[in-house]
Parts: structure tokens; sequence; C-alpha cells
């Protein structure tokens, strides 16, 4: 990038180091927004899993997956879970 800009513009190098500075903060602030918007979203599905089952431990979500589930097993709970991730998405006020 900094030969191709050095060739069209004498100062190519300077703009390409003010923008490879700029993309690595552009990165790191989408990062950080997209780690915010995940939490918010488990925590608003964890939220609605106890406003139906307020008993329910948690904790053991921390873990992932139950060590006893088969690939095949957690690939059928994704698949039969997808329309109503998309209805409780729907309705997710971030």
């Amino acid at each position: 990038m900094d030969a191709i800009l050095t060739t069209f513009e004498p100062e190519g190098a300077a703009v390409a180091e003010d923008l490879e500075v700029q993309l690595e903060a552009a990165r790191g602030w989408l990062e950080g927004f997209a780690r915010r918007v995940a939490e918010d979203v488990a925590q608003c599905t964890l939220g609605l899993v106890k406003s139906h089952f307020s008993e329910a431990d948690l904790e053991p979500v921390v873990d992932g997956v139950a060590p006893d589930t088969s690939d095949l097993a957690w690939s059928d709970y994704l698949t039969s879970t997808r329309p109503i991730a998309g209805r409780v998405a729907a309705d997710l006020n971030l």
C-alpha cells in the first residue's frame, strides 16, 4: 500500500501510516463493540430463561456445552432454537 500511495502522492507513506493507525483503532473499537453486544444479548437471553425458570442454576452455562453433548445433539439444539432466537432477537432493545 505504501508503494502505491507514494507513487501518486509524495506524502503517500505518511498517509498510509495514518490510515493504518486509523484502521487499527477502528478494529479495536469494533472488537469492543462486538463484545459488549454479545454480553448484552447473553444477559438478556439468560434473564429471559430466569424469568420463566427462576430456580434454574445458570452457572454450568459458563463452562460451555455439557460434556456429554454430542456434536450431532448440539447441532440439533442449535437448529431447533433458530426460529425462537429470531423471534427473541426481533424483540431485543439494545
